[in-house]
């Protein structure tokens, strides 16, 4: 019976061995994510930090948004999701200012998505302030109202402290992530946005375990 006991053990101890070694096989540091210079701080230190860097003005976080979203209604509660819009694009500090007006307002559930598809889908040329206000009346935000909330000193930090954490994590392009401050992922090593939100989920795992 102990010879049997013993031999199990053995068995699962390889097994769970074999599994870590084909996950670290995997998913490699500087193939599939790249481990950052400098951590840097986490919105809610009580969960493991994702954060997307992105852009209204990019077509390809469009195009990644249908994943993003289907994985947001089934990530891992201990996951806090963040979102960063970027500056080094063309007609991006708009669309940051449109951005944290809406979070500051409550409404990124009702606005994000639409703005995406306005811009990318129905080509509506929204890259500037007036027709930004424009666009927000229709989710009962009144020009004034957007207005002040864009040049607000709150929104203005926010954009300032957004442009910061791009260059200290080195972002070099959008859609980008990094998880918990101390990794970021190599999407252009990554061939699927299914393989893309396992590999966040892989480090998003690590960190939780502190392994």
């Amino acid at each position: 019976m102990l010879r049997f006991v013993t031999a199990l053990l053995m068995s699962l101890g390889l097994a769970t061995a074999a599994v870590a070694a084909e996950e670290h096989a995997r998913f490699a540091v500087d193939t599939h994510y790249k481990i950052l210079d400098v951590p840097g701080n986490v919105s809610d230190p009580s969960k493991v930090e994702v954060r997307e860097f992105f852009s209204y003005a990019c077509p390809h976080c469009y195009s990644l948004e249908p994943a993003v979203d289907t994985w947001l209604e089934s990530k891992p509660d201990f996951i806090d999701y963040v979102r960063t819009p970027v500056l080094f694009l063309r007609n991006a500090e708009p669309l940051a200012r449109a951005y944290y007006v809406e979070e500051t307002l409550g409404l990124t559930e009702e606005i994000h998505a639409p703005l995406f598809d306005a811009i990318h889908k129905h080509r509506e040329p929204l890259f500037n302030e007036p027709a930004l206000a424009n666009f927000f009346r229709k989710y009962g935000v009144e020009p004034d109202k957007f207005n002040r909330l864009y040049s607000s000193f709150g929104v203005s930090t926010k954009v300032r402290q957004a442009e910061a954490l791009t260059k200290e994590y080195k972002i070099p392009g959008v859609p980008n992530f990094v998880v918990n401050g101390k990794y970021l992922v190599l999407r252009e090593n990554l061939k699927t946005p299914d393989e893309l939100f396992e590999v966040i989920e892989y480090l998003a795992n690590k960190e939780k375990t502190g392994g």
